[in-house]
This record gives structure tokens, sequence and C-alpha cells, in this order.
């Protein structure tokens, strides 16, 4: 059977057309969790979901006889029994349990359904030819859902839908405020809208309550400082500045994502001048999780056309208050203030 869709899932958990195995992975963790509740829910609804029927395993150490009683087992008072894996770690198994563990799969009973799910634990596929493999061979046996990072559209749609289930309204243009303070996480995201939703109490989530409520997350505070650094705003950048050593961040770790956001936009640069596009560069360099910061930069270029020519002469500035960050005595403060300066002014 070939990867599924988001949509294909969805009907077979909303027609109750139930295949017998199923592999949910992918970056988006909320996601994967959410689907594997969802799933779960529909298999055992109310009073069938005991723990006769429902019987979880995790990963290192899978007891893989006990799996093999759990899946053979008939229902309680139900159609099916679920059984689930969470975080299998086919790194750490020994390969005598992985087999058995494919052999189960390949001989699921009709009345359970065996669901392995990662909440947790990240896959890289490419990386790691006994996940891959395992993939493989899963995708003959049963269903395989790769949830991946949302697309800031999409992600829009969600937080918007999350404030109107919760009776506030929401713009795009505030929708993507929040994003771009709290970052991509579903999880962090849901968290700020029940919070907005509760302050608001009904009414419109305007960008005074977002600004007021909302506390950006680490990357996002670099990345307005980097923002005001290209518009030659220096109080703002100074200032924010302030607010991250004030909150005792690692000078270190701000010139690190700092540096990031002016190589993503080398980069991108780099491939426009070329003929190629962001997808080209997210393919190369493996942005397949952070596909947002490339269009940020690709943003940050096309606003600041003078931007394209002194990219390489600020990257070399950052590289040099990296070398003194980290070996000489001057107070960090000072370094990167000096830094922004000279940001500012390149």
């Amino acid at each position: 059977m070939p990867i599924i869709t988001e949509s294909d899932f969805a009907a077979q958990v909303k027609s109750s057309n139930f295949k017998n195995a199923y592999f949910i992975y992918g970056e988006e963790k909320y996601l994967v969790a959410h689907y594997t509740r969802l799933l779960t829910d529909k298999i055992l609804p109310g009073r069938c979901n005991n723990s006769f029927n429902l019987q979880n395993f995790s990963s290192p150490d899978l007891d893989i006889d006990a799996l093999n009683s759990a899946v053979e087992a008939l229902p309680l008072m139900s159609p099916f029994k679920c059984v689930r894996i969470f975080d299998l770690n086919l790194e750490k198994e020994p390969l005598d349990t992985v087999k058995k563990l494919k052999e189960i799969i390949a001989d699921i009973p009709e009345t359970t359904v065996l669901i392995i799910s990662f909440p947790n634990l990240n896959l890289d596929l490419k990386r790691s030819s006994r996940f891959s493999s395992f993939v493989k061979f899963f995708e003959k046996h049963g269903e395989v859902l790769n949830l991946q990072a949302l697309s800031k559209p999409k992600l829009q749609r969600q937080i918007i839908k999350w404030a109107e289930k919760l009776s506030c309204t929401l713009c795009e243009k505030n929708a993507q405020l929040i994003i771009d303070k709290c970052g991509n996480n579903l999880l962090v995201l849901k968290n700020e809208i029940e919070k907005l939703c509760a302050y608001a109490n009904g009414a419109e989530i305007t960008w005074q309550i977002i600004d007021e409520i909302v506390v950006c997350n680490f990357e996002a505070n670099v990345f307005e400082l980097t923002k005001a650094i290209m518009a030659k705003n220096c109080d703002r950048a100074l200032e924010i500045l302030d607010i991250l050593l004030f909150k005792k961040e690692e000078p270190i770790a701000i010139l690190a994502v700092m540096a990031s956001n002016y190589i993503d936009m080398y980069r991108v640069n780099a491939a426009l001048q070329s003929g190629r596009s962001i997808q080209d560069v997210a393919e190369i360099f493996d942005y397949k999780r952070k596909m947002f910061r490339l269009e940020n930069a690709q943003a940050q270029l096309r606003y600041n056309a003078n931007l394209k020519k002194s990219l390489r002469g600020c990257i070399d500035l950052l590289t040099k208050t990296d070398v003194m960050l980290k070996s000489s005595r001057m107070d960090p403060k000072i370094l990167l203030e000096e830094l922004i300066l000279k940001l500012i002014l390149c």
C-alpha cells in the first residue's frame, strides 16, 4: 500500500473502514499524537475502550511475546482490539525482535488494529537503513502516514479554526503575527491560542492583545533583532538585544541564530541569481523541516534590495564576532552591540 495522505486517513477514520496496521510518524509531533488518539477513539468508542481492548507497548526493550499475545487475542464486547507501539526504536531493538515483529505485522487478525506511532521519536529514513527498510515492508501490509510540518497558510488556517472553536475571531494578518512570535510548533501555537481566547473572552484577538499576551520564543526574538538591523533601526535592535540578555540567553546562541538568518538569505540569493528556486535550496541543504526560514529569507531580500550586495560582508562580520566571543575576554554585550552597529552600516 502506498503512503496515504491526511485526507485519505481522515476518510478511513470517518467511515470506520480501518486497515489492520498503521505506521504514523513525521515532523509535526502534535499531529502524530492527535491522529493516533483520533484513530484509537474511533476504533474503540465509549465502553469498548478498556484495558483489555487497548494495550500499549513502548521501545526499546519491546516485549515481543507479550505483543504477539495482545495482537492475537480476541476483543471483548467490541468489533476490534487496538494494540499500540509508541516510539519504536528499531536501532536499539535486537534483530530477532524486529524479525518477529515483521512476522506479527504480516499476519494480523481481522479483529485487531495495530498502531505504531512516533509522538516523540524523530525518524530519519535517509540515514537509517533499518527504519527505511521497515517502512517499505510496512507499506505492503498496512498504511503509512507521514505528517510533515505545516506550511504558513495551513498554520494560519489551523489557528484561526482553533480560535473560532473558542468563540473568538482572528484575522489572517494577526494569525501570522502569532506564528512569527511563537514559531511553527503546533502544540505551542495551540497553547497560545487558548491563552489568547481566554483573555479575549469571545471578542476579536487584536494585535494589541497579541502584543500584550504572547511571549516571543528565542528564535523569534532573534529574528526580530535581525529584521531591525536590516531595517536600519538601531534603537529597536539594541532594545531587543537587551531583552534577550536580560532573559539570560547565551550570547553565542544569539549570534548563532543571527548567523543562520544571514546564511539563509545568502543561500536563497545565490539560488535565485542562478535561476534556481527556494525549493532547490531546501532540497540541497535539508530545509524540509524549516521551509519557513527560506520563505522569510526570500521576503527579506525582496524588501531590502541593497542587502544582496552586502551579504558576504555581513557574514564575515558575524564570523569575526563569533571568534571574538569564543576567544577573548571582552564583554559579550559590547561585542554584540558593536556587531549590530557594523551590520547596520554594512
